[in-house]
């Protein structure tokens, strides 16, 4: 199991504290220590010396951190965790149980909010026709999420993954993306794969924090925009991203307009540098597995009640009607 931390003070206490009392113990525990400055890793050292720390000298991300874990692992599962979590004692048992499903790649939590275990924080991922993606259930009654099913993605803050299924055999996530849409790249990644992806309503996760550096932050913004343009372009035949980019930047245009007339200059700057940035990065893409465009018309749903639903069509015509061959290279 792979603990992430960053200046995470009592909190990743509080975090150990639920992994170290789980029915199901943890075949080994791993902190990674993404440069702190608050010495929470030493906090950790001095409660667990059972935890193995790996520390890094400076933030390397979501994607640097928890694969500077994965290298120092060892198992044929993996296990996640965001240091913002407290996990029932079931938890980790019935993500095992659930991992070792014949097909299954990787298994996501049920997180749950904080101070109401009953109401969703996270079911499992989706997206829409653009690549937008975003966490089922929020802030609905976990009653309505009591099934295992399939799911697009899984939330890379609780998740089990099976190390054979992973795309490579040194990380688990690109390194390019920093934070962000990487748990959705690994969702996809696996599917063209032919791995499945499921929910496990009974492995029960409470998350602390609703979002690590704010919504409607110029970085978040930024870098949201940014990595969904580079999931796309790495795991679409590049051909067929050009057609597909056309409804995709019609869409930002749109976006970014409708941002300066109403005054937010934030979003604005944030949209315009993540699709320039997503759009100009060097990214090659992947040819491994079956198209991308197969896995997004299973995948893909419409986002009800968004202004951008004909945006969203004009995409899903694009790739429903696409009869080019494969091409590798750059896209």
């Amino acid at each position: 199991m792979i603990v992430l931390n960053m200046n995470g003070g009592e909190m990743v206490l509080d975090c150990l504290d639920s992994l170290t009392a789980q029915d199901r113990p943890a075949d080994e525990l791993i902190l990674v220590d993404n440069g702190s400055t608050d010495g929470s890793e030493k906090l950790v050292e001095e409660r667990y010396p059972e935890v193995r720390v790996v520390r890094l000298e400076e933030n390397a991300g979501f994607t640097g951190g928890n694969n500077a874990g994965f290298r120092a692992s060892t198992g044929d599962v993996v296990v996640l965790v965001n240091n913002d979590t407290i996990a029932e004692p079931h938890w980790l048992a019935s993500l095992s149980q659930s991992i070792m499903e014949p097909g299954v790649g990787a298994v996501t939590s049920s997180m749950r909010a904080i101070d109401d275990i009953s109401v969703i924080d996270s079911a499992g991922g989706q997206m829409d026709w653009l690549g937008y993606s975003w966490d089922e259930g929020k802030g609905m009654p976990a009653s309505r999420f009591s099934r295992r099913r399939e799911v697009t993605f899984p939330c890379g803050g609780a998740v089990a993954l099976r190390r054979e299924a992973l795309p490579f055999e040194d990380r688990i996530f690109n390194d390019d993306l920093f934070i962000y849409q990487e748990d959705l790249e690994l969702g996809l990644q696996m599917q063209r794969r032919g791995w499945k992806v499921t929910y496990d309503p009974d492995a029960v996760i409470r998350h602390i924090l609703s979002a690590t550096t704010g919504s409607g932050s110029y970085f978040k913004e930024h870098l949201c925009n940014r990595n969904r343009l580079m999931v796309l372009r790495r795991n679409m035949e590049p051909a067929l991203f050009r057609r597909y980019a056309v409804p995709l930047v019609a869409w930002q245009l749109m976006w970014m307009a409708a941002s300066l007339l109403r005054g937010r200059l934030t979003l604005f700057r944030g949209v315009a540098a993540g699709t320039w940035h997503g759009l100009r990065a060097p990214v090659v893409y992947d040819p491994r597995g079956r198209p991308l465009r197969e896995v997004l018309l299973e995948r893909a749903v419409f986002r009800k009640g968004r202004p951008w639903k004909i945006f969203q069509v004009w995409a899903r015509r694009v790739l429903a009607g696409w009869n080019g061959s494969r091409s590798a290279g750059t896209a």
